[in-house]
């Protein structure tokens, strides 16, 4: 008679797992489908790469739970070691965007959990070396995804730092899994944790890249700015700096004394926050374009400002300088934008301030 409670109770607790089991996985499975899909509308509207490569991780880490659902080992460790290296190469990317510099070799620097995972899958004869060890280095690397992530974020950004910590909790969760697996009671919790974790972090990435702070757009609009492209002298600049105060304009400048409003970077050959080095004229067209599309996107009207052409012809030439000129002025006029540029006669030859008004204005 005892022996068929106990029967009986062991079939209630596994099916009592097994409900658990699909519960967690269909949840896991939609909110890894749906931030795939928040983060794919988001590079198709700012193009920021990071944000491409991340719905592409999340998409195949949603593939690693059909792998598992079919008890397929090595699949399960090589869709887990590609979600870990994509997540990874993600941040690098991220990293790489808010700081307006290239990390080298990105793509190498993410491939670890991949590399393990093959060799585990070629080479492993039992279930430790085909997943246990590749499933801990991918849990390792969504830590330093998280890690990466925070790294050159502004303390506001506070969207991005939740997105963070989850990501960061979420490995440290995965990694017990190879130490944890074979613990009864534990397995359940376990997978309910994971399942919990996977949805939170979706859920703060998906708020990170839909935040204002991904986008590069801040302030408060209070007034109606018309496209067009404008060249002032530094002293009508001061009129510009009084009319646009709490207007969400992109700036790159000489000076220190932005409206706080305003998203500005430093140019300078000096390394520090908010910085662009005078020779990386493409970085300044990337975060131009971007601006301006998701100014376009928020219905209001997107305002460059370029503060120290002088400065920037001595760095690249007044050949180089005319050519970016000459792209930006288009980008700004196809995205129904505004463009300051800030140069004064007296301050560059003559023909020098001749070639960008023609450049800039036409005349």
């Amino acid at each position: 008679m005892i022996e068929h409670k106990l029967t009986a109770g062991h079939i209630g607790r596994v099916r009592m797992n097994t409900t658990l089991l699909m519960v967690g996985q269909t949840l896991s499975l939609l909110a890894k489908f749906a931030v795939s899909a928040v983060l794919l509308t988001v590079h198709i509207r700012s193009q920021r790469k990071s944000a491409l490569i991340w719905a592409i991780a999340w998409l195949v880490a949603a593939f690693s739970i059909v792998a598992d659902a079919l008890g397929i080992l090595q699949l399960t460790a090589l869709t887990e070691a590609a979600f870990s290296s994509l997540l990874f190469l993600g941040s690098l990317v991220f990293l790489s965007e808010e700081l307006g510099k290239s990390v080298k070799y990105c793509v190498l620097w993410a491939a670890p959990p991949l590399i393990s995972a093959i060799y585990g899958v070629f080479l492993g004869n039992d279930w430790n070396s085909v997943v246990g060890i590749p499933y801990g280095v991918s849990a390792f690397f969504i830590v330093l995804s998280g890690a990466l992530i925070i790294t050159p974020i502004d303390s506001k950004f506070k969207s991005a730092k939740l997105a963070a910590l989850s990501l960061g909790i979420l490995g440290v969760h995965k990694m017990d899994y190879p130490f944890l697996r074979g613990v009864k009671w534990f397995a359940p919790i376990g997978f309910t944790l994971g399942a919990a974790l996977t949805v939170i972090t979706a859920y703060f990435m998906s708020r990170m890249v839909l935040s204002r702070e991904f986008i590069n757009l801040k302030g408060t609009v209070r007034i109606n700015v018309d496209p067009g492209i404008e060249l002032v002298s530094s002293n009508a600049y001061r009129r510009v700096k009084d009319d646009l105060k709490g207007y969400p304009v992109l700036a790159f400048i000489r000076e220190l004394t932005p409206p706080k409003e305003w998203k500005a970077y430093f140019l300078t050959s000096l390394p520090g926050k908010d910085t662009i080095t005078p020779t990386n004229l493409p970085r300044i067209l990337e975060l131009s374009g971007r601006y301006l599309r998701e100014a376009g996107m928020q219905g209001i009207t997107g305002v460059v400002v370029i503060d120290g052409i002088e400065y920037l012809v001595i760095h690249n030439g007044i050949t180089a300088v005319t050519k970016f000129l000459g792209t930006l002025r288009d980008l700004v006029i196809l995205q129904d934008g505004r463009l300051i540029v800030v140069v004064d006669e007296t301050a560059m030859e003559r023909k020098d301030y001749r070639i960008i008004k023609r450049v800039l204005i036409g005349e």
